[in-house]
């Protein structure tokens, strides 16, 4: 599949999914599951993804046979989920009681295990003048290295070595999301291993969009030894939307964030309900932790990138690179 080919098939995906969202949201099922059915044709690159579509919504309208025999179909195609994916679905629910449903798991968790797991190199973009520092683009969940590198392409005129990651974890061939954080970290720095002794020597910064936001936070707040003695901690971080929980802030990390050993900022949507309000809670808890980090609140702006982002990036990575303070008696 070239390359102009797999772009029209991701766009009609992103059409779909939000589609299928907004029905699902309003209990028009059966629509849904006919604008899933009209679409699936066109997009055989999410087999899988839109194989699990139909299934959840065959079973959610009574016909947990067809749904079976839709996964079993897409099974039969390539397609595989992970075993979350599979189990943990509510929607899943009365197929995983049938015969056949078993057999079907087994086969997929096989695939996920030999698929996931396997790091691929990162997209990196250089500054046309000297760099002055290395920016971690991460991207949400089903999105890719590619997209992140083009929703952060400022970070280039602003003086910024891009380094956009790829997770390696996997919940179907093409989704890829940070449920782990440790394997994340490792992701990172297996991708900074690729750049060449002077950029490493540069500033770096984390930053991601809704999940990969989340996973740029807790890297820096993390102790990266446990994860890998060639592992490295950035200096601060840039959050668009994370789906970050005071759950995700254990003892370590606000004990850290405590210490003002990391600056960050994060910025929400003021329509965000995929983040919000609990992404204003974790802010709070690094905020009473005394940490450097503030939380800007974007009007008009929902679980996205605002339009203005590429002028607006420039001052926010200036802001994390710039001096701080020194503490009194120092």
């Amino acid at each position: 599949m070239d390359g102009r080919t797999n772009v029209a098939q991701e766009a009609l995906y992103r059409a779909l999914d939000e589609t299928v969202s907004r029905l699902y949201a309003e209990g028009r099922l059966a629509d849904a599951l006919t604008a899933v059915q009209d679409a699936a044709p066109r997009i055989p690159s999410r087999r899988a993804d839109t194989a699990h579509l139909a299934a959840c919504l065959l079973t959610l309208t009574g016909r947990a046979e067809d749904a079976l025999a839709e996964l079993r179909a897409a099974l039969a195609d390539g397609a595989w989920w992970s075993p979350a994916i599979l189990v943990d679905d509510d929607d899943l629910a009365v197929v995983r009681d049938l015969e056949g449903f078993a057999p079907l798991l087994r086969e997929s968790t096989a695939r996920h295990a030999t698929a996931t797991g396997v790091p691929l190199p990162p997209v990196v973009r250089r500054p046309q003048g000297a760099a002055r520092g290395v920016l971690v683009a991460l991207h949400g969940a089903d999105q890719d290295a590619t997209l992140a590198a083009e929703q952060w392409a400022a970070a280039l005129d602003a003086g910024f070595v891009l380094v956009a990651v790829d997770s390696s974890q996997r919940s179907t061939p093409l989704y890829r999301s940070w449920p782990d954080t440790g394997l994340g970290i490792r992701d990172i720095t297996a991708a900074l291993a690729e750049l060449d002794e002077a950029d490493r020597s540069l500033p770096l910064l984390a930053a991601g969009f809704s999940a990969g936001a989340r996973v740029a936070v807790l890297w820096a707040l993390s102790d990266v030894s446990d994860v890998s003695d060639a592992a490295v901690r950035p200096s601060g971080f840039l959050a668009l939307g994370p789906a970050l929980t005071p759950a995700h802030l254990d003892g370590e990390r606000r004990a850290r964030a405590a210490r003002s050993a990391v600056r960050g900022r994060i910025l929400v949507g003021e329509q965000d309900d995929d983040v919000t309000p609990e992404v204003f809670d974790a802010h709070k808890v690094l905020a009473d932790a005394g940490a450097d980090v503030t939380l800007e609140t974007m009007p008009g702006v929902g679980h996205d990138f605002p339009a203005d982002f590429p002028q607006r990036l420039p001052a926010l990575l200036d802001s994390l690179l710039a001096a701080r303070p020194r503490p009194a008696g120092r």
